[in-house]
């Protein structure tokens, strides 16, 4: 039954990452046809990563005190709820509260995955297990553009909305129909007071804090996971078209290449952390390739590479991202209790978003600044936006070599 309940949260963090993406293909075309301006649909896509990214460190604490099924279950039906909504909507409120929702709902699951792996396997299968996540979680990125595009043409945005949201609904009530068969369930202490729940918060987010290690993976994985979702998510088909005067749809081919690297770099990451006798050394290693994986985009854009050695590129920045989940989930699953498993992580992914918000925000300010005479972006404000991002990479890769240990003492 383990492998069972793992595939059914699984598809919920697949399920995550497809409806994370999905905006940028179901959205433009419903709001089209409900003549709302390209900066409406924008800030209505946006609606989702802002409940999704405040409310990791909330889901975290709740998971830890009652359990992965009852708070990824009920938290699947709130996106379900989100995805009907948006369905049968016909204003642009109604598609900013279906984002919302789905948003506050589906950020439980990533951190869900990983406690219940963390309770219910072996440290010695946990790396595979977390690589595993990783793989199929992120395929839904991949599966939320050309085929839901496709699904699309069969159904349109409203049927897509329906199918989503009938495939959470089913994910949701599956779990709470397992509910009694958490591992993570303690009755003694699993009380959800708003009191007691935010007291846990603080407690957790001063632990990371106190304890260097458990900063250090905050810092790295915060840094290195936002610059690359900044460039996915935002700039990179903007930065193709300007460095490589790449045609669109190449431009979207290269920037999918991210993606690809997504998905296969855990299952390296997962192979790794079992394999490895010294984690500090391996995580540091493919820290020092994630950063020369950038240092060759950097170099690509300035020297206006091909759309091969681009797409590689940024193969390689999402593989070595890809590795890093892994990583991140080993290293909290040794330094702190089972019991703060789930709070340590959602503290760690809202300061993750955080430094989406401001990665993406920074790098826009820096296009204003050398944007071109006549208007439009320039590679130089991509360049000088994204070198200082890299650099402060570079100097969280750096405080691991001050790191004695990622195991608890």
């Amino acid at each position: 039954m383990k492998r069972l309940f793992f595939v059914i949260l699984l598809l919920g963090f697949m399920l995550s990452n497809l409806m994370r993406i999905s905006g940028v293909v179901v959205l433009p075309p419903l709001g089209e046809s409900l003549g709302l301006s390209a900066s409406t649909i924008g800030f209505l896509s946006s609606l989702f990563f802002y409940t999704y990214g405040l409310s990791f460190g909330l889901w975290g604490v709740l998971i830890d005190r009652r359990g992965a099924f009852r708070c990824c279950g009920a938290a699947l039906l709130v996106a379900a709820c989100g995805s009907f909504i948006m369905m049968f909507s016909g204003t642009a409120a109604a598609i900013g509260l279906g984002r919302a929702l789905c948003g506050l709902g589906l950020s439980s699951a990533f951190t869900g995955i990983l406690t219940y792996c963390a309770v219910s396997f072996p440290q010695k299968d946990y790396g595979g297990y977390v690589g595993l996540s990783m793989v199929v979680g992120h395929s839904g990125t991949i599966i939320a553009v050309a085929p839901l595009g496709f699904a699309m043409k069969l159904i349109g945005s409203r049927g897509v909305f329906c199918v989503l949201g009938l495939f959470a609904l089913a994910l949701g009530a599956a779990l709470l129909c397992f509910r009694k068969d958490d591992p993570l369930t303690r009755p003694a202490d699993g009380s959800v007071d708003p009191a007691a729940v935010f007291s846990e918060l603080w407690t957790v987010s001063k632990n990371i804090w106190k304890k260097f290690p458990l900063r250090v993976v905050m810092y790295t994985w915060g840094v290195s996971a936002a610059a690359a979702a900044a460039l996915q998510g935002l700039w990179a088909v903007a930065w193709l078209q300007t460095a490589a005067g790449m045609p669109l749809g190449t431009a979207y081919l290269c920037a999918t290449w991210i993606s690809f690297g997504m998905v296969a770099g855990p299952a390296f990451g997962g192979w790794l952390v079992r394999c490895c006798r010294n984690e500090k050394r391996s995580f540091f290693t493919v820290c020092l390739l994630t950063q020369a994986s950038w240092l060759l985009w950097l170099l690509l854009s300035l020297f206006s590479g091909s759309a091969a050695l681009f797409g590689a590129a940024g193969f390689l920045i999402g593989f070595f991202n890809g590795c890093g989940y892994v990583f991140m989930g080993s290293a909290v699953r040794s330094l702190v209790p089972l019991s703060q498993n789930g709070g340590t992580i959602g503290v760690i992914n809202m300061f993750l978003y955080l430094m989406v918000i401001i990665f993406q925000w920074g790098t826009g300010v820096c296009l204003d600044l050398f944007k071109a005479p006549a208007g439009g972006y320039t590679n130089l404000g991509f360049l000088s936006g994204f070198f200082l991002i890299v650099l402060l990479q570079g100097w969280a890769f750096w405080l691991i070599t001050k790191v004695n240990s990622f195991k608890s003492a």
